[in-house]
């Protein structure tokens, strides 16, 4: 019976040594500061960035554009932290259009090119469609993990386009 009560004793003073010590009041410790040295070169952001989002505001003969875009939108995915586009877009010419290359531009929150499907792009991605598309038809698609950073759409026009009679547009 000694024996058991002493073993009994050890087994609680053991499981009650090993109990979790209380968090400490963390508003006691000085807080500790990293530095992080950032090379910034505004100069390329300027030169480039700039003449890519210049080029997707210029409507060159996108006015004559077999394709009407009627919109445009950025959805977070389900599975990963990427951006999803989805642009809803309607021949707008006379003709069957049976292939339509699309390219859009989007910035991140700062103003900048966002990224592209594989980490680069400088704001520009493309997405090639190849269905029949009837004259007066609406279709939309969707691009899935296109950027990480994108936070707005800045314009999104198709830039070749290739109908069933074999003849071609294209954005120039």
């Amino acid at each position: 019976m000694k024996k058991y009560f002493i073993s009994t004793l050890g087994t609680l003073l053991l499981i009650l040594g090993c109990s979790k010590t209380p968090p400490k009041n963390i508003a006691h410790i000085k807080p500790v500061y990293v530095q992080i040295n950032n090379y910034h070169q505004p100069e390329e952001k300027e030169n480039i960035a700039p003449s890519i989002k210049e080029d997707f505001l210029q409507n060159k003969n996108s006015k004559n554009s077999p394709i009407t875009i009627l919109a445009s939108s950025l959805s977070r995915a389900q599975y990963s932290d990427h951006k999803d586009i989805k642009i809803v877009f309607k021949n707008s010419s006379k003709k069957n259009i049976q292939a339509i290359k699309l390219e859009w531009y989007c910035e991140n929150s700062f103003d900048e090119p966002a990224n592209g499907r594989y980490f680069y792009g400088k704001g520009r991605s493309t997405g090639e469609i190849a269905n029949l598309l009837k004259p007066g038809m609406i279709e939309s698609k969707i691009w899935e993990d296109f950027s990480t950073d994108a936070n707005r759409i800045i314009k999104v026009r198709a830039y070749y386009v290739v109908f069933t009679d074999g003849t071609k547009w294209e954005l120039k």
